[in-house]
């Protein structure tokens, strides 16, 4: 399984370093906030724009990602402490006496 892992991963790099080496003589201009203030880029190359643009929304998605996984982990002790009331509590009426006398029910018949 980690060989087909690792040729994958070969297959993948060498697919971006073909992508890169096409597009390396092409040459666009990027505008920042254009809206703010007028802030461009001139000649940047094509694939280190695109490339910039993934690893910032990896970024994004990785702090995003984490949040989502602190937020699940809360609620998973929330569950757990709630658990672990419902248990002790089950096992508190597990241990109430069996007999005739059934009065800490207070179960009423209807006749």
């Amino acid at each position: 399984m980690w060989a087909i892992k690792w040729f994958l991963a070969v297959v993948m790099i060498l697919f971006i370093l073909l992508f890169a080496l096409q597009n390396s003589s092409q040459q666009v201009s990027v505008a920042l906030w254009s809206i703010i203030w007028d802030w461009k880029i001139e000649n940047v190359q094509l694939w280190m724009v695109i490339y910039t643009s993934f690893g910032l929304g990896v970024i994004f998605w990785l702090v995003v990602s984490i949040f989502q996984v602190l937020q699940l982990k809360a609620e998973i002790r929330k569950l757990r402490r709630t658990n672990n009331e419902m248990q002790s509590e089950l096992d508190s009426l597990r241990n109430l006496p069996i007999g005739e006398d059934d009065s800490a029910f207070d179960i009423k018949e209807e006749t």
